[in-house]
């Protein structure tokens, strides 16, 4: 039987070698009888030919099963005679040129070489080389299955390769459309960030006038500060001096009502010293009256002591008027007194506020050089 040294591939590619595909060992060398051939070919229906080798191992040449039948057909005598000759006899006689592939060959490629040769070759098994002294038989029906395999495989790969194609092309159209949406986003959010920019710029000019606005009244108000820093200044020295001046009258007059509250103590004293001498002067007319009825001469010493009651009448009217003008001064001293203090407070208060705003002004004279600095 021939043995195959690779069993057939189930599904080939397009890279498929011609070493992948199923060969057939059957190599003798040159000095094998014939009879040893034909007795194979006999046996092994299924070999289409024997590779013939020479004494260095290599390809002398190859004959097929039907040139070896044709040969011994022609032979009907003496069959015997040349069954026991070399096998090499034959190899000068009837072999013809075969074709000789090395093992790493593509398939398609041995199927193109295989099928230009000439019309009586064309069905010729190939000669496959393995080694540098290992040869193999491909038969032409097992290279056309390959071949048609590895079409089929080339198609389906093809086939594939084009719905990846229109899978892609489809992706493609996909991020086409993607890409003009962006496009379109793009243009939009360009627009709005055009617009945003021209609204920046305008805001940004009218930043600059209000900067610019700001800028005048600043120096504006520095201008006007520094004038009231200087009318203040003079100002609040005037004002400093008339309150000290307010001051210093309602302290005089605080001190006079204290002379004049002194003076009505040494009034009403006057008055109390008339009234006990008014009292005494009654009291003397009241005895004189006494001593009138007393010596029978009530006439004229009666007269002296009605006088006498007269004057003593007045000076006690005159000492009561004299009271009560004391009183009604000192009510009005008091009065007086007490409005020179409520005065004398309201002063202090504006005196503490006119300071305190002098601070003020001295506080925005600093900021005011501060600013020019």
């Amino acid at each position: 039987m021939a043995t195959l040294t690779n069993p057939p591939t189930p599904t080939l590619s397009i890279n498929t070698k011609l070493r992948d595909l199923a060969l057939v060992e059957f190599q003798v060398s040159e000095s094998t009888p014939c009879e040893n051939v034909v007795r194979r070919l006999e046996d092994d229906s299924s070999l289409s030919g024997v590779i013939v080798l020479d004494e260095r191992s290599q390809v002398r040449g190859m004959l097929t099963r039907r040139a070896i039948l044709e040969w011994m057909l022609s032979k009907p005598y003496g069959l015997d005679v040349f069954l026991k000759r070399p096998i090499s006899s034959m190899v000068e006689f009837h072999s013809r040129d075969f074709l000789l592939l090395p093992g790493d060959c593509d398939v398609i490629q041995a199927a193109d070489r295989a099928f230009q040769r000439p019309e009586e070759t064309i069905y010729d098994p190939v000669v496959v080389q393995l080694g540098s002294q290992d040869y193999r038989l491909l038969d032409v029906p097992v290279l056309l299955v390959a071949q048609a395999q590895v079409h089929l495989a080339t198609q389906r790969k093809l086939q594939e390769q084009q719905e990846e194609m229109i899978r892609i092309l489809a992706e493609l159209e996909q991020e086409k459309n993607r890409s003009l949406q962006y496009a379109r986003d793009l243009e939009r959010q360009k627009a709005e960030i055009l617009n945003q920019n021209l609204a920046l710029d305008m805001e940004r000019r009218r930043a600059q006038q209000r900067s610019e606005e700001l800028a005048r009244l600043n120096a504006r108000i520095i201008e006007i500060s520094s004038i009231l820093s200087e009318k203040g200044k003079s100002t609040f020295a005037a004002t400093f001096a008339g309150v000290e001046a307010v001051r210093t009258l309602f302290q005089e007059i605080a001190d006079n009502n204290q002379e004049l509250s002194r003076e009505l103590k040494e009034i009403n004293t006057i008055v109390d010293l008339i009234v006990e001498v008014a009292g005494y002067i009654r009291l003397l007319s009241f005895n004189a009256a006494v001593e009138a009825n007393r010596s029978g001469g009530a006439g004229g010493f009666g007269a002296i002591a009605q006088e006498i009651r007269k004057l003593a009448g007045r000076t006690t009217e005159a000492s009561n008027r004299i009271r009560g003008l004391a009183e009604r001064i000192q009510r009005q001293s008091q009065s007086t007194l007490q409005s020179a203090q409520s005065s004398a407070e309201v002063v202090q208060s504006l005196y503490q506020q006119a300071q305190s705003a002098q601070l003020a002004l001295e506080e925005l004279q600093t900021l005011l050089e501060r600013a020019q600095i």
